[in-house]
């Protein structure tokens, strides 16, 4: 099977296909004025003086430019139409070109420049044809039509030029909404990465603190205390599983999104489990909800959960020995809920140090900034609020704000 490639002109036609120079535009132009020049020759005879012979020609060969100079063409056709007048040469029927100059100029130009160049060929027209009414057999209703069809050449050519106009303003917005989709899919892509870093960040960052600090425990006590290095090897066994488990649910979310149903992803139902999870790590972690939890988007649960994920892995990782107590608060309000992660641990080391804590390296690590830029995205993106910095009390506090709206 061959395969026939086709090709748009600035005229609107194709090209490419079988027969395609038979189409060529100049070509065909050309073709018209050998016609019409071939019929004028007889009509026009040869008893008249021999200049007057290239007056068809004047008519007619210009016509081969008209779609790349058609004010010039037209020019040139109405001044030797002019010519054939004031030498009192009869009408021509060569002078039909003028009517499809009028059609060239009007596809092609602006109605400012169109108009009154059809203007100028209808008073060609009064002025050749009115005085020979009588001699031609015409009425005066006769010489309203030859104006009529002037005026009809003109708001054809003007009525394709608009139409042409349209079709590439459509084309163009094609292209400007093809570019728009492109944009589209590549911040849709941007933004789908951004999730499953922040996703990945808060399963394995979470997963491996615990990990660290009870193995870290566990190395410290295997010589004293066996049994309960034994004790915290298991928690890392089960700890390692539960992040295992949790990622995969995360992975299988990601995979499916958009898909109806429940969430497999930890929402405020598991808020005391994970509590519960860090008060065995050694944290003296302590929950306390207020108010009636009203019903909330799984994306919003998600919110919460997160933030105090990784407030209480924050504060494992910073707060060391001098930590007393971690409360970790949730109200609930008529428009908004707020969810409170204080401690009394050694808090950020300089007044308006913001998240930094006073083991962080030169810079803040890679995953203290990444977490904390997660959480704030996670927030910002459901129209809350999150502060980070000293507690009132000392210590350091996360609190993040976020708008109730009613739905699963």
């Amino acid at each position: 099977m061959s395969t026939q490639v086709m090709t748009t002109d600035e005229t609107g036609r194709t090209s490419g296909s079988p027969g395609a120079a038979a189409r060529s535009p100049v070509l065909v132009d050309a073709l018209v004025a050998l016609a019409v020049l071939a019929y004028n020759l007889p009509v026009q005879g040869l008893a008249g003086p021999v200049w007057t012979l290239l007056l068809p020609l004047g008519l007619c060969l210009p016509y081969v430019l008209r779609r790349r100079h058609p004010r010039a063409v037209l020019a040139t056709m109405l001044l030797v139409a002019v010519v054939q007048q004031l030498a009192g040469v009869e009408l021509l029927v060569a002078d039909v070109m003028l009517l499809l100059a009028v059609y060239g100029v009007a596809r092609r130009e602006l109605w400012p420049w169109s108009l009154p160049a059809a203007g100028l060929v209808a008073g060609w027209v009064l002025w050749a044809v009115a005085p020979r009414l009588e001699e031609y057999y015409l009425s005066v209703l006769d010489l309203v039509l030859l104006v009529v069809v002037v005026a009809a050449a003109w708001l054809a050519g003007t009525l394709v030029r608009t139409r042409a106009q349209y079709v590439e303003s459509l084309r163009l917005r094609a292209e400007q909404l093809e570019r728009a989709r492109a944009v589209d899919a590549e911040m849709a892509a941007a933004a789908e990465r951004t999730r499953i870093a922040r996703e990945l960040h808060d399963v394995v960052s979470h997963g491996l603190s615990a990990i660290g600090l009870l193995a870290e425990g566990a190395a410290l006590q295997v010589d004293q205390d066996p049994d309960r290095a034994r004790a915290a090897m298991l928690r890392v066994r089960d700890t390692s599983r539960d992040a295992m488990q949790e990622m995969r649910s995360m992975l299988s979310v990601l995979r499916d999104a958009g898909t109806d149903g429940p969430s497999p992803l930890p929402g405020l139902d598991q808020l005391p489990e994970l509590v519960e999870r860090a008060a065995g790590l050694g944290l003296p972690v302590r929950l306390t909800v207020e108010g009636e939890r009203p019903p909330l988007r799984s994306s919003l649960q998600l919110v919460v959960y997160r933030v105090v994920q990784e407030a209480l892995t924050n504060v494992g990782k910073h707060a060391g020995e001098r930590l007393g107590r971690v409360d970790v608060s949730l109200r609930y309000g008529e428009d908004e809920l707020s969810v409170t992660v204080t401690d009394d641990g050694p808090g950020p080391s300089t007044p308006g140090a913001g998240a930094a804590r006073p083991d962080d390296p030169p810079g803040g690590g890679a995953g203290e900034g990444q977490g904390l830029v997660g959480m704030r995205e996670r927030v910002t993106a459901h129209g809350g609020t999150l502060s980070t910095g000293p507690g009132p009390d000392g210590g350091f506090c996360v609190r993040a704000t976020l708008p109730v709206r009613s739905g699963g």
